[in-house]
């Protein structure tokens, strides 16, 4: 074997490795010349019809040589497949040092029973040293008995509640890719806010009907400090959905991601009492801190036909009388994306649904605050990253749609810079 084939084999040995491939991929002869890496997303729901959501996870898979490749947890670039992002990769990138309290609680809103999901948050604790997460559930447990608050014990805690504020019960995971949506948003909540305390609150469907219950067990749970809303339908009237404004009422930073199909209005992120969250494509420089982002070019934007301005959106600013999204921002790009445990195994997911749990676990790592959630945060913009590249789509009124200096439809007033805009 001459030097330059040695060189060829011994490179191809090396990213076989990488990505999980060497031990059951094909012989390195077969990759003497460069391999065949292909790249699909896959959304975990379909879309939504009228009156319900859908889930807005999307799961990316990397296969070299039609060989489906594994995600290291540990390893922020995966050569040839873009990033996947863990827990302490995301802190860093957004300056976050704060570790929470047991007695903040991030509650968490999706559809569907999801079996796995302490143990998957469980594993991704374990993967990133944030601690064990104790789960409640047996303590609070009994016939039909409603759970308002976080048993008292020293460490974080875990809740698995359904739309009645009943524990859930033992059974089979309904719908697999809701489950896979549960998973990743309990834990970009948790890799923010390891300490916290988290409630997931299951809906009986993903209709908007049974999301506005769930949140208002969400609302009415002690402690609670933000609620998390990866899901997104239809452009609709809040005045249909009450829950989501009452718990703004309370203070809780109520937070919904804007959508994955590029410049579009979706709810619940158009209520006017919901902080919307864009999404980013996040890159960090050679120390893991933060170095650039752009608007993810499918991030949901627009002004709703149907919800007023948000209190703390000023009309002369966003040029748009009803509620304007984004508020806000956080990675979302698959190909920037975040490592995900799911039922034993570890994946690699992006979507808008990446971002919104995120800027729950901001507004609950942080002190408390007096103001509105979504007023505090444009007061303090000034200590959030301005994103101000990059596009979603076409849009009548340029900044609807294209990121720019100061507030813009895509990424909001920006990302995270630490936790003192949250």
């Amino acid at each position: 074997m001459n030097k330059k084939s040695s060189l060829i084999t011994a490179t191809s040995a090396i990213l076989l490795s990488l990505i999980g491939l060497a031990a059951t991929g094909p012989t390195l002869s077969a990759l003497a010349s460069p391999p065949k890496v292909t790249v699909k997303d896959q959304l975990s729901c379909s879309k939504p019809a009228k009156g319900f959501a859908a889930c807005l996870a999307i799961r990316r898979t990397l296969s070299v040589n039609g060989v489906r490749g594994k995600i290291h947890p540990l390893a922020s670039i995966q050569p040839l497949g873009g990033i996947a992002y863990g827990a302490n990769q995301i802190r860093k990138a957004y300056g976050v040092t704060e570790l929470g309290s047991r007695y903040k609680v991030i509650a968490v809103v999706d559809a569907y029973h999801s079996a796995s999901a302490f143990q998957d948050l469980s594993d991704y604790r374990a993967m990133y040293n944030l601690g064990s997460m104790d789960d409640c559930s047996d303590q609070t447990t009994g016939n039909g008995l409603r759970v308002a608050a976080i048993p008292v014990g020293k460490n974080p805690c875990f809740i698995q509640l359904d739309q009645n504020s009943v524990p859930a019960g033992d059974h089979a995971t309904e719908d697999e890719g809701w489950a896979q949506e549960t998973a990743l948003d309990i834990e970009m909540a948790s890799a923010i806010c390891p300490h916290c305390s988290i409630l997931l609150a299951e809906a009986k469907t993903s209709s908007l009907a049974n999301f506005d219950r769930a949140v208002s067990v969400a609302g009415s749970f002690k402690g609670v400090r933000s609620i998390s809303n990866s899901y997104g339908g239809f452009d609709t009237a809040e005045t249909k959905y009450l829950s989501y404004a009452s718990a703004a009422a309370k203070g809780i930073a109520v937070v919904a991601s804007t959508g994955d199909s590029g410049f579009g209005v979706s709810a619940p992120a158009s209520f006017a009492s919901v902080i919307a969250v864009g999404g980013t494509s996040l890159h960090v420089d050679g120390r893991g801190k933060w170095q650039s982002e752009t608007a993810w070019f499918k991030s949901g934007s627009g002004c709703s036909l149907y919800n007023r301005a948000a209190t703390w959106q000023p009309i002369s600013q966003t040029g748009c009388a009803g509620k304007l999204t984004a508020d806000v921002s956080a990675v979302a790009d698959p190909a920037t994306g975040v490592a995900v445990a799911f039922e034993g195994g570890w994946y690699t997911f992006g979507g808008t649904s990446v971002a919104a749990p995120i800027i729950a676990g901001m507004y609950a790592v942080g002190p408390e605050v007096g103001d509105s959630a979504g007023e505090f945060t444009f007061a303090n913009a000034d200590k959030l990253h301005d994103v101000v590249d990059g596009s979603n789509g076409r849009c009548d009124v340029k900044y609807w749609c294209t990121a720019r200096e100061g507030w813009d439809g895509p990424t909001g007033m920006g990302s995270p810079n630490g936790s003192d805009a949250f």
